[in-house]
């Protein structure tokens, strides 16, 4: 269970992978019920450059590269209604969300088995990955996130690398990166985890994460943080959808809706202007408290 406000965040427990078919089905009913009116989502709006292709590891033995479709050298750009780029790709009515995948569920579960293997042969390094999913009149393409400004997609009997063009530093954009970087790794709120995550987060925050670790507590007493802040969850997320910021001056707020298969969450994401960059500097949860709320008072 969630925390419902002023209370400790519950345990956070290990992850739990579902199957495939699960994920895209629970992926459905997800954005169904986060629609027009209740939820206006984040379009990721940089502009991606189709490279490479390669033939995939799924097709049949001694298939030969077909010829490109038009993709290579293309640009593709995500807008708020629509995607726009080359043919089958373009499409409209585009809703997006974010998927943390493993191995076996990259390409729609198309990787042979072992999935890990085919995976680290496309020059995947770290598993798992979080995934651009875009559900649209054209079907359904997943983005699969290699890296920051990289992605992979499989079309047919080919898998198309993609880098991102260089993109305006944005609320929405800060806070996808930091959760790209925290739901692909360990997740559990201990030093180790936040280090990874230093790089979007204030100087304060930062500060005031320090000193809570460093206050010393009974043995035989539960912490007041005891699950994880950044997604506010007992069993870790497997998706969310990033909403619109709102800016007021040199802060700002993301609204992310978290969906873990069976519910879905909200949690406020807080953002500082610091320098140039966008950095969190807080979280809200429902009901109202916030992780700051649960440092220890006088923290940075």
């Amino acid at each position: 269970m969630r925390n419902g406000g002023g209370g400790a965040l519950p345990r956070a427990l290990p992850r739990r992978w579902r199957g495939v078919r699960c994920t895209v089905v629970a992926s459905f009913l997800f954005l169904a019920s986060h629609g027009v009116g209740a939820f206006e989502a984040w379009p990721p709006q940089a502009e991606w450059h189709i490279e490479r292709g390669v033939v995939a590891p799924w097709a049949p033995a001694k298939t030969s590269l077909p010829p490109d479709r038009g993709l290579a050298g293309k640009s593709l750009r995500f807008t708020a209604k629509r995607v726009e780029g080359p043919e089958p790709l373009a499409c409209a009515v585009a809703r997006y969300e974010f998927v943390l995948t493993p191995a076996p569920g990259l390409f729609q579960g198309s990787l042979p088995p072992p999935a890990e293997q085919a995976a680290r042969a496309l020059g995947i390094a770290h598993l798992p990955l979080l995934s651009l999913r875009v559900s649209c009149d054209g079907g359904i393409f997943d983005y699969h996130l290699i890296a920051s400004g990289r992605a992979l997609l499989g079309l047919d009997n080919v898998v198309w690398t993609l880098t991102r063009a260089a993109a305006a530093d944005s609320p929405e954009a800060t806070t996808v990166d930091l959760l790209r970087r925290h739901m692909t790794g360990d997740m559990a709120f201990n030093p180790a985890s936040v280090a990874r995550k230093r790089a979007y987060l204030t100087a304060g925050l930062r500060g005031a994460i320090a000193d809570w670790f460093k206050r010393p507590r009974p043995q035989d007493e539960a912490p007041p943080i005891n699950g994880d802040p950044f997604t506010d969850s007992q069993e870790y997320p497997e998706r969310f959808v990033a909403g619109r910021a709102r800016i007021d001056g040199t802060r700002a707020s993301v609204p992310i809706r978290f969906g873990d298969g069976s519910r879905d969450w909200e949690v406020e994401v807080l953002l500082l202007r610091e320098g140039s960059n966008w950095r969190v500097d807080d979280l809200r949860y429902p009901g109202g408290a916030t992780l700051r709320g649960l440092l220890p008072p006088g923290s940075s």
